[in-house]
């Protein structure tokens, strides 16, 4: 990990632990309630933190670029820009969702998905 990671990483957990202290603020405004056990608290934690994990990926996933248009595998023909589809996955922090864009061959009349082998989803 190179200096400027190191720094990025560093300054990512300052952040982490400031919207943390921040979410328990307005999670528990007047403090812990009453009656909650440690595993009531280890349940909304996970459940925060699930949820932001699945937002990153998301959020990594809308914005990647689409894959360049390819030759298709049957013909080698240019393939063309297709309809766009709504994704679902579900990870191990729970369901993420995205859209993306599939490309067709007009020559063989076979469609494909960018979420292939080599797109790294």
């Amino acid at each position: 990990m190179g200096k400027d990671a190191i720094a990025r990483y560093c300054e990512f957990q300052r952040r982490i632990v400031q919207l943390s202290k921040e979410l328990s603020a307005e999670m528990f405004p007047e403090g812990l309630p009453e009656g909650l056990t440690f595993s009531d608290l280890e349940e909304a934690a996970e459940q925060v933190g699930n949820q932001v994990s699945r937002d990153l990926i998301e959020r990594h996933i809308q914005t990647r670029p689409e894959a360049a248009p390819r030759k298709c595998p049957e013909c080698n023909g240019p393939l063309k820009p297709g309809q766009k589809r709504n994704r679902r996955l579900t990870t191990t922090r729970g369901p993420v969702s995205w859209t993306e864009t599939t490309t067709h061959c007009p020559r063989c009349r076979r469609a494909f998905s960018p979420s292939g082998p080599d797109s790294g989803a």
